[in-house]
C-alpha cells in the first residue's frame, strides 16, 4: 500500500498536485499562497490518498 498525498481544490476534490509526503504537499501550499497573486490560487485542502487504489 503506497500512501500519497494530494493538494485538492477545497469544492470540488479534483487533484491540483500529488506528492510523496506530507512536507511537501504542505511546501507546495505555502509557496503558492505567498504569490504575488495569491488570491487566484485555488483554495486548497491536502488528502492522503492510497496510490494503489488508482
Amino acid at each position: 500500500m503506497t500512501i500519497k498525498y494530494e493538494c485538492q481544490d477545497m469544492f470540488s476534490h479534483k487533484a491540483i498536485a500529488t506528492f510523496d509526503t506530507y512536507d511537501e504537499a504542505d511546501n507546495f501550499m505555502d509557496a503558492t499562497y505567498d504569490m504575488p497573486d495569491w488570491w487566484t490560487v485555488h483554495e486548497m485542502t491536502i488528502v492522503e490518498v492510497n496510490d494503489d487504489e488508482k
